[in-house]
């Protein structure tokens, strides 16, 4: 894994106080834009040859231009959002993946697999796929990918998160040396 739990975390809460910020700025760019209308409250139209048609003009452009910032500070906003909420996901998965790897007294080791197991296996960073052992290699696991050996994904001991084998199901391979015959 590249991020260790902590990291990944402290991103999280990074990401979510950028958004907090973001969100902030949106509402006083808001309020400023709607101050700036104030001027129009009355519902007087512009009238084109009065002394102070250019100087609404101006205002209403201005505050077109402030809501404008407004609305791009919101979609900014709402960016940070989505990617604090990806982050914090993120955070979750590594430190419940951490919960189980570092409790481990032992690497797992081709000796406690045996085809037909069922592994548990971080298939990326932060997501698991269950499969059934097809055969158990030198360096690697050769899974069953249900396609009849052309879509068979091969996964390193590292990736292992628990193994099943007679309905029990070990996360820690000393466990499994027991019990194993």
């Amino acid at each position: 894994m590249t991020d260790n739990p902590e990291d990944a975390r402290r991103k999280a809460d990074r990401l979510q106080a950028k958004a907090d910020k973001l969100t902030a700025e949106a509402e006083r760019r808001s309020e400023s834009a709607y101050a700036m209308y104030g001027r129009f409250a009355g519902g007087q139209p512009l009238l084109r040859d009065h002394h102070s048609y250019r100087s609404a003009r101006r205002t209403r452009d201005r505050a077109d231009a402030a809501s404008e910032r407004a609305v791009d500070a919101y979609k900014d906003a709402e960016r940070a959002r989505t990617a604090a909420k990806w982050a914090s996901n993120k955070a979750h998965a590594i430190e419940a993946i951490a919960s189980v790897t570092n409790t481990r007294e032992r690497p797992w080791e081709p000796s406690d697999f045996k085809p037909g197991d069922i592994v548990t296996v971080r298939v990326f960073e932060t997501s698991t796929s269950t499969y059934r052992v097809k055969r158990v290699n030198k360096k690697t696991l050769t899974l069953d990918g249900g396609g009849g050996g052309w879509d068979d994904p091969k996964r390193e001991y590292n990736r292992v998160l628990s193994r099943t084998r007679d309905g029990v199901t070990v996360t820690n391979p000393a466990e499994g040396d027991h019990s194993d015959s």
